[in-house]
């Protein structure tokens, strides 16, 4: 149930760009950031409840300094095509160029499931299919969240060159970090991007309890 559409429009010079794909529950709304008439909140059993504006709590510095300086300001909009099972938020940041040629985006999705069962069957489900859309290995990581992973993903190959994934549980909330690059990203800058994924994702689930 891997749904979902950003269209970027001005947010990178890559120009009309579509192709955030996630699990169910990040079916956008428009790049405009209004929400659609189904994404509404979802409130339920867990430490979590889904948030409606996501950009202000997500710090895209670490990945700015690993990858490649900011272009331009992050984009939001709220997520979630079926608000009684899972909603939430999302958040686009453009790169620039840094040394090697880098043009790409980071997308930060996270959404609230109704229960933590729901977002403990998700997350079983993304990982399962993840080991199937994955270049190399997908590593799990210690001590962030309920349950965390990292891979490569080869489902956007046809548009970008890199597509790196972080994806984390804590309780009820699943929130996904994407870094995409359309021209190759450097073996420097993807070793510097994974901890930089994980430290925004680290930074980011307290605020999401605030």
């Amino acid at each position: 149930m891997r749904a979902g559409t950003w269209v970027t429009g001005a947010v990178l010079v890559l120009g009309a760009l579509a192709g955030c794909g996630g699990e169910e529950g990040k079916t956008s709304t428009d790049a405009a950031g209004t929400p659609a008439a189904t994404a509404a909140r979802t409130d339920g059993p867990g430490d979590y409840r889904a948030p409606t504006d996501l950009c202000p709590k997500v710090d895209f510095g670490p990945l700015t300094a690993a990858v490649a300086p900011a272009d331009g300001s992050p984009k939001g909009q709220r997520t979630g095509s079926d608000p009684a099972t899972g909603s939430g938020a999302a958040c686009l940041q453009g790169f620039g160029a840094a040394g090697a040629k880098t043009e790409g985006r980071s997308v930060v999705y996270c959404t609230a499931w109704k229960n933590v069962a729901t977002a403990i069957k998700q997350y079983k489900y993304v990982l399962s299919t993840a080991r199937n859309e994955a270049r190399g290995q997908v590593a799990q990581i210690a001590d962030l969240g309920d349950g965390a992973f990292r891979y490569e993903s080869l489902k956007e190959a046809a548009v970008f060159r890199d597509d790196l994934r972080l994806l984390v549980r804590a309780s009820n909330m699943e929130c996904e970090v994407q870094m995409q690059s359309l021209s190759s990203l450097t073996a420097q800058q993807v070793t510097a991007a994974w901890p930089a994924m994980e430290e925004t994702a680290r930074a980011l689930l307290p605020r999401l309890r605030s």
